[in-house]
């Protein structure tokens, strides 16, 4: 019987692509994760870590260090990273697609990775891998996102008549909003921030589902022209305010399933 040959798929990523990928996948959770990644793989130190993943990679233990280094300025870490260097943009690819997965999804998805398990290699490091034109300025946005939440928590009782005492930090528990306010569990705090005095913001899917919910419950904060003299401008309810509109975009996202058995 004679068999088809199948064409090669010109668009699959090489195996050197993968194994890049790979690593920089690795860099991005050591420098988002800091410690937490080392007591989640049972690692002593840095110097460890890097040989673990390079020894699961097949790659240099200082190519891992220098991969997560890169990450580092963007990320709230002790460490300064490479300051000042533009990020590439397969690295600003791996940002913009796991910035919104929880710790315990990256972690599950790191440990996978470096187990080489061919789903998360075909589901995860094949997409990152390919050339894409929907390219992000995530660590620019990432990193202005977090000087406004600090200013924002410098300046709480002049924006929004709060002392910093009554701030609850919501901001890695995934719910939609970044702060709440001790005992008015109704209100939500979102904070956006702007290089310039105008600009466009973004919201999750979740966050505006909240601020649907919530209305003039949800406080927006957004605070502008971060490069020079931040301007910080309240805007409760922005769903009465603000004119959104939605876009869809394909990403990679984590789904936990389970078995459960109730007899």
């Amino acid at each position: 019987m004679s068999q088809e040959r199948t064409k090669p798929d010109r668009k699959a990523p090489q195996r050197s692509s993968l194994l890049e990928t790979s690593a920089l996948i690795v860099g991005y959770a050591m420098s988002r994760l800091d410690e937490a990644y080392l007591r989640a793989r049972g690692l002593k130190s840095w110097r460890t870590a890097f040989a673990d993943a390079g020894s699961h990679l097949s790659v240099a233990p200082a190519s891992i260090k220098n991969l997560r280094d890169e990450f580092d300025p963007v990320h709230g870490n002790t460490r300064r990273g490479w300051v000042g260097r533009p990020m590439r943009p397969n690295r600003q690819r791996v940002m913009g697609e796991l910035c919104d997965l929880s710790d315990a999804a990256l972690l599950d998805m790191i440990d996978r990775i470096l187990a080489r398990d061919p789903e998360a290699v075909q589901e995860v490091v094949a997409p990152l891998a390919r050339p894409t034109e929907r390219m992000y300025n995530v660590a620019e946005r990432l990193r202005t996102g977090r000087l406004a939440e600090e200013f924002f928590l410098a300046h709480s009782q002049a924006i929004a008549n709060l002392s910093p005492s009554l701030i609850l930090d919501h901001r890695t528990l995934a719910r939609g909003y970044d702060f709440g306010v001790v005992e008015r569990d109704r209100i939500a705090i979102e904070l956006k921030g702007l290089k310039q005095k105008r600009g466009a913001i973004a919201f999750t899917d979740r966050e505006w589902s909240e601020a649907n919910a919530r209305r003039a419950d949800f406080w927006l904060e957004v605070v502008g022209n971060m490069e020079s003299n931040p301007i910080a401008r309240f805007i409760p309810d922005p769903v009465a305010v603000l004119n959104a509109g939605c876009t869809y975009q394909t990403t990679i996202a984590a789904t936990w399933r389970a078995t459960v058995n109730v007899a």
